[in-house]
């Protein structure tokens, strides 16, 4: 029986597969650092519509009721911040048919206000964002207004009720939004926007 002699890697060998590898993960590792934040902001955007859908649903069911709404009215058109908080439409003035509608189907439900709604999981939160992911905080006509948005990413939500007129004596649309306005963060999409236009 004869054994081959069997010839194994040379030093030069391993030294250029590890140099390949190196430039293989140097590039690959980036871009997939990109696909997690890009998947991260695609997440809130979706909790961002679906949140939007309930507050237009809301308030088209409320209009419906026809009881009593308006700015000066009892039963206001739009959900109160109060109401976004909790998730679910609680005005004791409301219809019975309507008391108690969910906003947002989650299943982060809470009678807790700041804590009924989808956490704001985005790649990098602001200090009092990570704090309150779920919180949500009111806003001013004002603040909607300027551009940016005027916020002190104090939650990770912002909410406008809608509950004023404008010059022309208009009721405002409500207006929900991320509260994070830095000009430079991982927040910034694809498209460079800021997290409250989108």
């Amino acid at each position: 029986m004869t054994i081959r002699n069997s010839r194994g890697f040379t030093l030069l060998e391993l030294i250029i597969v590890i140099i390949i590898l190196g430039i293989i993960s140097a590039t690959a590792i980036p871009y997939y650092l990109n696909m997690q934040k890009e998947a991260k902001i695609a997440a809130v955007k979706g909790k961002l519509a679906a949140i939007r859908g309930g507050i237009e649903l809301a308030h088209a069911k409320i209009l419906v009721s026809g009881v009593n709404t308006g700015p000066d009215g009892d039963n206001p058109d739009w959900p109160t911040l109060d109401e976004v908080q909790r998730n679910e439409l609680s005005l004791a003035t409301r219809p019975a048919a309507l008391r108690g509608y969910r906003l947002v189907r989650t299943d982060q439900y809470s009678t807790v206000a700041n804590q009924a709604l989808p956490t704001c999981d985005l790649p990098d939160l602001a200090p009092g964002m990570a704090a309150s992911p779920a919180g949500v905080t009111g806003r001013l006509l004002a603040d909607i207004l300027v551009t940016p948005r005027r916020a002190d990413e104090g939650t990770g939500w912002a909410y406008y009720p809608g509950n004023e007129r404008d010059a022309n004596g208009r009721v405002v649309d409500a207006v929900f939004y991320i509260n994070d306005d830095r000009p430079s963060s991982d927040n910034i999409d694809s498209a460079d926007r800021v997290p409250s236009s989108w």
